[in-house]
């Protein structure tokens, strides 16, 4: 008697049977089954998803706003030594930075409010920093370049990944909308993207849901509210890293494993030539091959594996 296991394998479930063979030649079922276990997706409205992906957008969520946060305390680390901004201790900016509690000061809060009124927006600030020499003397003058160099920070605008400095060769809806809204600023006759939305709150118009750049719209204006400032060389490069400081890729050599043959090295780069060689001799010691009058498959002899190396060689060459 002979027994037969069947296996039904779908997405979240195995059904299973066994049968045995009589010797008359037919069958008879000894048991089956099913085991239903959690598919690997999620599901949403728009169907079916990765499961990982609901945390790998909250674990980036997460970093971006703490990295934003990490922005605004260095700017007001500058801010408050230079005098722009009601003073906070390094106590409130180190507490505000590893236990999230935001300095509640009156006069930080005054500060940093926004309001409805014309010169209680923060695009006043940075209208009035644009357009007009501040005196630096006056706290209260102080306090609004402080302001509108806080209000920059807070936004930075996108800066595309792309290796390529090229625009031309950028695409879609976002690079799309930043140069409708820099048409629209030509047209209004604005030069700086706070100049333009200052004009737009005013007008009653919309402000937010913008796609804004960080070289062509924020840095621009930067550069102009120190020059019409004249601000002088270490406060603007003490303001311009804390702004637009940008994190490199963090590096991933502590993910590469160890050499199998020299355990305390490791492993070669998967980009280095080398690496290249050794998987092309690698697949080409794997090339079995039946030679006529033989019945079973052979290797390559060492003459042929060498002259398969030089002809591929000769034709990376060429390349």
């Amino acid at each position: 008697m002979e027994k037969v296991l069947g296996l039904d394998l779908g997405t979240n479930s195995i059904g299973w049977a066994v049968i045995s063979r009589q010797e008359d030649g037919s069958c008879r079922l000894l048991d089956k089954g099913v085991h239903v276990f959690k598919d690997g997706v999620s599901h949403d409205k728009s169907g079916e998803k990765p499961a990982v992906q609901e945390r790998t957008a909250a674990r980036a969520s997460r970093r971006h706003y703490f990295r934003r946060r990490l922005r605004k305390i260095e700017l007001l680390k500058v801010l408050t030594e230079y005098g722009l901004c009601p003073p906070l201790t390094s106590g409130q900016l180190k507490k505000w930075k590893e236990e999230k509690v935001y300095p509640l000061t009156d006069a930080f809060l005054a500060w940093q409010r926004s309001a409805n009124a014309a010169d209680g927006n923060p695009y006043y600030d940075r209208y009035v920093a644009l357009t007009r020499k501040l005196d630096m003397s006056d706290v209260n003058d102080r306090y609004i370049l402080g302001r509108a160099l806080y209000h920059i920070n807070q936004r930075r605008g996108f800066l595309s990944n792309r290796k390529s400095a090229a625009k031309d060769s950028e695409d879609g809806t976002v690079m799309q909308e930043i140069g409708q809204l820099s048409e629209s600023m030509e047209k209004a006759g604005c030069r700086y993207l706070g100049e333009y939305f200052y004009k737009v709150f005013r007008e009653g118009g919309k402000i937010r849901r913008h796609y804004t750049a960080r070289v062509e719209h924020y840095h621009a204006e930067f550069e102009a509210i120190c020059e019409r400032q004249a601000l002088e060389a270490a406060l603007k490069h003490s303001l311009e890293r804390a702004i637009f400081y940008q994190r490199p890729l963090k590096s991933q050599k502590g993910q590469v494993g160890k050499c199998s043959f020299e355990t305390n090295k490791p492993r070669c780069s998967v980009s280095h030539p080398k690496y290249e060689e050794f998987r092309m001799e690698q697949f080409i010691n794997s090339v079995k091959v039946q030679r006529p009058y033989e019945e079973s498959l052979t290797g390559l002899t060492d003459d042929e594996k060498d002259a398969i190396c030089l002809s591929l060689k000769i034709v990376d060459s060429q390349k």
